[in-house]
């Protein structure tokens, strides 16, 4: 995520927030369209004497088609894909008390987990059918397993960038 390198008081907050909010934008765009809106975002950058942000916005990676399809459920579809998340959480939660010999509903929250990332992948066919593209079993493989993996991170500190991916997520471990 573009920071703003030793941005100090609150005008280098609104900077970075700025520069955030920008460089979220760029992930909402169609795929067609992020390279150029890239380029464009950073040289504006650089023109405002911002230079580090223009850097760090011109090394954001073009997401593959199945990372940008992630992308754009985490941006249009946030409330579905909040319920993957929780109920990922909720899965682990469950199979952290049952290695830990507390009982933990493991089927309840792993039929609860299912039919989260089934509905998400029912809003995914569609992210990929507007885009122009035929959901081939390869590419909503790549995009549910995605989703899976983002599941098990849920709000882990290494969970990779929800709404910034570039690329599919494998599961963690």
């Amino acid at each position: 995520m573009p920071t703003t390198k030793g941005a100090s008081g609150k005008g280098g907050a609104q900077k970075e927030a700025g520069v955030t909010a920008d460089a979220d934008a760029l992930f909402q765009l169609p795929l067609s369209e992020f390279t150029a809106a890239r380029n464009a975002l950073a040289s504006r950058l650089k023109k405002a004497g911002q230079p580090d942000e223009a850097e760090l916005v011109k090394a954001l990676a073009k997401p593959s088609f199945s990372a940008w399809v992630v992308n754009q459920l985490y941006w249009r579809h946030r409330d579905a894909f909040d319920r993957v998340l929780d109920a990922g959480e909720h899965f682990r939660k469950a199979q952290a008390a049952q290695l830990s010999g507390k009982s933990g509903d493991l089927p309840e929250t792993l039929g609860a987990r299912r039919t989260a990332l089934a509905g998400l992948s029912r809003l995914a066919a569609g992210v990929v059918r507007d885009a122009g593209h035929t959901a081939s079993p390869d590419t909503m493989r790549r995009i549910t397993t995605t989703l899976e993996a983002l599941s098990v991170y849920g709000s882990l500190a290494e969970a990779p960038p929800a709404g910034r991916l570039t690329d599919d997520v494998d599961p963690p471990g």
